[in-house]
Formats: C-alpha cells, structure tokens, sequence
C-alpha cells in the first residue's frame, strides 16, 4: 500500500507560494530603488537567478536563498543612502520608504477622507445633478477613502509592500467612486422599492400593489388603504401600500460601491452584458 503523496503535495505547493512571494516582494523593491537611481546591480542579479530556480529549475527552496541575498545586498546598498548630515537620513532613503510602506496612499487616503467629510459638513449636499443629489457622490467618496487605507494596510499585511499597480489604482479611487455614487443613486431607483429623503416633495403613483408612507401631511388617495401623516403632497390611485424610511439604505449602498469598487465594476459589467 503506498504512501498518501497529498501532504508532500501540499507542502511542495505552499513552499512554492513562499518562494513566488519573496520573488515578488524584492521584484517591487527592486523597481522603488532603480527609480531612485540606487545602484541594486549586485541585488538584480539575485533576483534574476531567484527566478530561474523557481520558474525553470522548479527549486523553491535556492530560489528563497537566492531572493534572501538579493535583500541583503539592497539592505546594504540602502544603507549607504540611510543618513545625510547630522544623522538626517537622505531623501533618496526616505522616499524608498515611503513608497515601499505606501505612506503616500495611506495621507492620500486621509485627506480624500477629510475632503469629503468637509463638503458634507459644510455644503449643501441636498442640492440635485441630473436628479442625483451631491451627497451620492460625496458618501462614494468616503468609502473609497476607506478603502485607500484599509487596502494600504491590508497589503502590508500580506506582502510587506504595496505594489506599484495598487498605488495608481488608489491614487485613481476617489474619482472613480464620485462617478460610481452617482451611478449607484440610480440603480437605486431601478431596483429598489423604498425611496425617500428631503429631495423627494410630491408622489404620484398608479397601480401600486403595496405602499406605506410615514412623514406626510396631506394625501389625496382612491381605492387604498393609507396610513400617513405629515406628508406635503401625494397623489395615488389604486394603491394599497407604500413606504417612505428615508435615504438611509442609499447612503450606506453608495459608500459600499466606495468601498468595494472592484467588486461594483464587475457587477455594472454584466449589466451591460444583458442591456
């Protein structure tokens, strides 16, 4: 009876991952030096060699010694560049780390945080564009500062760098989601039954089957059953149910297109794949 290959299998896979992860990782540290114009020639050779282990030779294990000497080589060549005068480190060091820890992403992040939460603060957000209201935009905006930072944070986590693609995808976000939260506003009148909010000031509705409204003063209705009060103005025929709870549901669906963009974008893809 022969031994179960599936442990040996497994332990070859994820020696395998180990070693594409420090692969990658001194590849994008590799790339921040030479824009930096750090000499990394001793590293890139490494690397180099790191890559054909594990790609060609099928060697994780010496592909990982091999990527473990190309850091140590750019160590030592960042540290000559560490400090300057009076133990002030240099700006060549200093933007290594700050591109490498995505320190520029994470103030990023901040002020667009800032930014948005100013406007809502101050401005009168209730104000309509193409029948959106500001705000749609505005809350889009603040998740997608959410995701700035916990994204930053999160690819520490997982790669002790934030990778050069990430850095103009975040740098990207903000604009990205003030277009998303005016286009998840609408969506919102397509798909959903509840609406509401300051902006709403009249109804007319036909042919409902159910309606309930709260926060009414005047309703004109024929053949319905209505409970409201406080309600400015409604017209309604054959209407059963109808209800009104406020913005709320569109406020957080708009911060969560912010927030989760990528996974907004693939949903409007198979949108337009059945449009």
């Amino acid at each position: 009876m022969s031994d179960d290959p599936t442990p040996k299998l497994e332990e070859e896979l994820e020696m395998r991952r180990w070693a594409e992860e420090r692969l990658i990782k001194l590849g994008s540290l590799l790339e921040i030096a030479e824009s930096r114009d750090i000499d990394v020639s001793g590293a890139r050779t490494n690397y180099y060699a790191a890559r054909n282990e594990l790609y060609t030779e099928k060697e994780p294990l010496k592909s990982m010694e091999d990527a473990d000497k190309g850091m140590e080589q750019l160590t030592r060549e960042l540290n000559r560049h560490k400090f300057k005068f009076f133990g002030l480190p240099r700006w060549t060091y200093l933007s290594f780390v700050i591109a490498k820890y995505g320190l520029f992403s994470m103030f990023y992040g901040m002020a667009a945080a800032i930014f948005f939460g100013y406007l809502l603060y101050s401005q009168d957000t209730n104000k309509i564009i193409l029948n959106v209201p500001i705000w749609a935009a505005l809350i889009a905006g603040l998740g997608a500062s959410a995701q700035i930072m916990v994204g930053t944070v999160e690819d520490i986590k997982a790669y002790g760098i934030v990778r050069e693609y990430k850095r103009l995808w975040y740098t990207s976000l903000p604009f990205l989601a003030v277009i998303f939260g005016f286009i998840a506003y609408l969506l919102t009148d397509l798909g959903m039954t509840t609406t509401g909010g300051s902006a709403v000031g009249s109804l007319n509705a036909t042919g409902l089957g159910v309606l309930n409204l709260t926060g009414l003063e005047d309703a004109q209705l024929n053949n319905s059953i209505l409970n409201a009060s406080s309600a400015k103005e409604l017209s309604a025929q054959s209407v059963s149910s109808f209800e009104v709870n406020g913005d709320n549901t569109r406020i957080l669906f708009c911060f969560l297109v912010g927030f989760a963009t990528n996974a907004f974008i693939e949903k409007l893809g198979k949108l337009s794949e059945k449009l």
